[in-house]
């Protein structure tokens, strides 16, 4: 058994769906209410006196995007792009990140097997292909009661994954979710109505528990072409038209898969809120960490006994 492998096996953020009751889960919980303006004062005039610089949310993990980007709690997130640009190991690294500001992910991807991500993970946590023992260590202590991880390989219903995130919220005390993807929905891919059903109901858990949902989708192919000439936008994203209009955010990653030296795109394409800047960042990818970076240096995520990073 490999130090990973031994690692892992300590960590105990596995959610087993053979364990868990889903009906339970499976059937939302009503609670709208209609609510006199006045019972909103307080917290209302408390929020647009607070300047947008203190307001709460998941910043990126650059510091060139500070006062840019910031993701609102119980929001949804959509990050598309076309296969290989590395939407997925950015999306890791971003969770790294919120466990380093608080936050509490759950990683579901069914297009990996979760000893995968693990491992991705403590790769670019650790920044080495090859970590020292100690290092994975740390990883374990980092992560340890912070980050879930949901086996599950292959397609799930879209009921499922919806009393995935509820369970998670409640139960776990998540506070992140990442769904990656929406490709592997048991829902065909020409039925755009039950696509954009999921996505309006994943919205609302999200509002509902305060849980913020990263879904990971697809960009479709333009005119033949796979994407590598250039980044496409929120129009691009595979499924219905309404997936990016329902989202609160969307993010782009695009890079020059035939020019490794190129810079990786982000396109910030939809922001709701005080912070709504939209544009493009350039950012390098680091390859021993497989970090998505600013300059050529690997992110810490923990500080060395006696060192400050």
């Amino acid at each position: 058994m490999s130090l990973v492998e031994q690692a892992i096996k300590r960590h105990q953020g596995i959610v087993d769906g053979s364990k868990i009751d889903w009906k339970k889960w499976m059937v939302p919980e009503e609670i709208s209410r209609i609510i006199p303006a006045e019972a909103l004062a307080m917290k209302g005039k408390e929020r647009m006196l607070l300047g947008a610089e203190a307001e709460p949310g998941l910043t990126l993990p650059w510091d060139k995007t500070n006062g840019r980007a910031l993701i609102r709690d119980g929001k949804l997130v959509i990050w598309t792009g076309y296969s290989r640009h590395g939407k997925t190991a950015m999306l890791k690294g971003l969770m790294l990140h919120a466990i380093a500001n608080g936050y509490r992910p759950l990683v579901a991807s069914m297009e990996e097997e979760v000893l995968e991500v693990w491992c991705d993970m403590a790769w670019q946590a650790c920044g080495e292909p090859e970590p020292s023992p100690i290092e994975i260590d740390r990883f374990v202590d980092f992560v340890r009661g912070k980050l879930w991880l949901y086996d599950q390989q292959g397609q799930i219903s879209p009921q499922r994954m919806l009393a995935v995130c509820r369970y998670a919220a409640s139960e776990l005390k998540v506070t992140q979710i990442v769904v990656d993807s929406l490709m592997l929905l048991a829902v065909a891919r020409d039925d755009y109505e039950a696509q954009a059903r999921f996505v309006s109901e994943l919205k609302s858990v999200a509002k509902d528990t305060g849980c913020t949902i990263h879904l990971v989708a697809h960009m479709r192919k333009r005119d033949g072409k796979v994407g590598d000439d250039s980044p496409g936008s929120l129009h691009d994203i595979a499924g219905g038209h309404e997936i990016g209009s329902m989202a609160d955010y969307v993010f782009v990653v695009w890079r020059d898969v035939k020019n490794a030296a190129a810079q990786t795109i982000l396109k910030v394409e939809k922001q709701r809120g005080r912070v709504n800047w939209l544009g493009t960042i350039g950012l390098n990818f680091h390859e021993r960490s497989r970090q998505f970076v600013e300059d050529v240096h690997a992110r810490r995520f923990w500080d060395e006994p006696g060192q400050n990073f």
